[in-house]
């Protein structure tokens, strides 16, 4: 019995490697769309949890982690923490135009003990660290030159505050003791501190926000995932029809040959095909040309043969050389591409930082605008007529000159 050849397609991954990449973008595909749901739920139940704490009337208690209140400043302080981010601007040439971009290059964190007032009346005093983070709108903004700004957060006096720390007992020195003396001691009062793993964290935003936007961006991440998967999937169809719905048969190799094709550009491509003839599902003969690299192409023989055909009654255009199911080599870096393209949206998406988590970089169109007329608003408040010191005289004191007949007057 003569031998039957078995040959693939050109540019098609044999098996058993076609079933190992197939299934393994497969799993890339369900991985990702699993771990997208995954954080949607875990940001929506942060979201929750933070709403149930922002909306707690418990009394405080040491060991808290969130008090809430509105902001008060300490005696003699001008500001609670303020955050200065200073940016530079360049411009860079696109294939429509110009864009700029404003990158930061310092970052100024100005954090003194200030007190929040809980909505049960009592003060807290919160001294907040030096790495402070602060969860506000960056809502001021001055230039000092045409390709550098500095943009501004600050928490103000009656702002409402959420402190992440640490609550305990300590003594607070704008709590006196007894009697309201200024030699009297001073008393214990409520001092939120921060923890030492996490620090401390000041949001005059809503403390479930940060995880709602999270949440949705991940939705809309899910989304565009669940369409590249789609994508990637579709991409191999064929190869899932010779593997479902196919069958190996043996088909009839009645020989070989060329033919070429030229492209737009006028240049030659020499194809090499298998001739093969084989009944459908209706027992009709069907002659086909498949064309084989140039390797298995020299290997075929000149005469008449049998050879390996996977065949797909169902799908005719699924039908394909070779014994069990092979995929293209352009399907599966379709697939791959797609799938890469998910991949690196999911880890944009998870990566993205607000102004306050990471280094603040904001791109826009256009050339760096003109400077306009903003300064910060310490800078904008009217001068505050100071107070004139009154003038006390001098005690006067009559020493006695036991020489002379009058006081004498120092």
């Amino acid at each position: 019995m003569d031998e039957i050849l078995t040959v693939f397609e050109n540019n098609h991954v044999d098996p058993p490697w076609s079933h190992a990449l197939v299934l393994s973008l497969d799993a890339i595909a369900i991985l990702a769309v699993v771990w997208c749901i995954r954080q949607v739920r875990e940001a929506r139940r942060a979201a929750r949890q933070a709403k149930r704490l922002e909306q707690s009337s418990l009394p405080l208690h040491e060991g808290s982690r969130f008090v809430a209140g509105h902001v008060e400043l300490a005696e003699g302080a001008k500001t609670a923490i303020r955050v200065t981010i200073t940016q530079e601007g360049a411009e860079h040439e696109v294939k429509n135009g110009h864009r700029h971009t404003w990158t930061e290059v310092h970052r100024e964190v100005e954090a003194v003990p200030f007190y929040v007032r809980a909505a049960n009346g009592e003060r807290v005093r919160v001294e907040p660290p030096v790495d402070v983070m602060l969860v506000d709108k960056l809502d001021q903004m001055e230039w000092t030159s045409a390709a550098s700004r500095r943009r501004r957060a600050e928490l103000t006096p009656g702002e409402r505050a959420i402190i992440e720390g640490r609550l305990e007992r300590g003594p607070d020195p704008e709590t006196k003791g007894a009697g309201g003396s200024y030699r009297a001691a001073v008393s214990m009062g409520w001092i939120m501190k921060p923890t030492k793993r996490k620090g401390m964290y000041v949001s005059a935003e809503s403390l479930s926000l940060r995880h709602e936007l999270r949440a949705k961006a991940f939705v809309w991440t899910t989304i565009f995932v669940s369409l590249l998967g789609i994508v990637a999937t579709s991409s191999v169809v064929p190869y899932r029809a010779r593997l479902i719905r196919g069958k190996t048969v043996v088909a009839d190799y009645i020989g070989k040959g060329t033919y070429e094709t030229r492209d737009s550009k006028g240049r030659t491509r020499i194809h090499r095909t298998a001739i093969v003839n084989y009944s459908d599902d209706e027992q009709h003969n069907q002659i086909r040309r498949f064309e084989v690299d140039s390797d298995d192409y020299d290997a075929l023989p000149l005469g008449r043969g049998k050879i390996w055909l996977r065949q797909v009654g169902a799908h005719p255009w699924a039908t394909a050389l070779g014994k069990n199911s092979s995929v293209a080599s352009w399907q599966i870096a379709l697939a791959a591409t797609a799938l890469g393209l998910g991949i690196y949206w999911i880890i944009r998406t998870h990566r993205h930082r607000r102004w306050y988590e990471g280094p603040l970089i904001e791109d826009g169109d256009g050339t760096l605008p003109p400077p306009p007329n903003a300064r910060f608003a310490e800078d904008t408040l009217p001068a505050q007529p100071q107070a004139r010191r009154p003038v006390v005289p001098k005690e006067e004191f009559i020493i006695p000159d036991f020489g002379t007949d009058e006081p004498r007057r120092d």
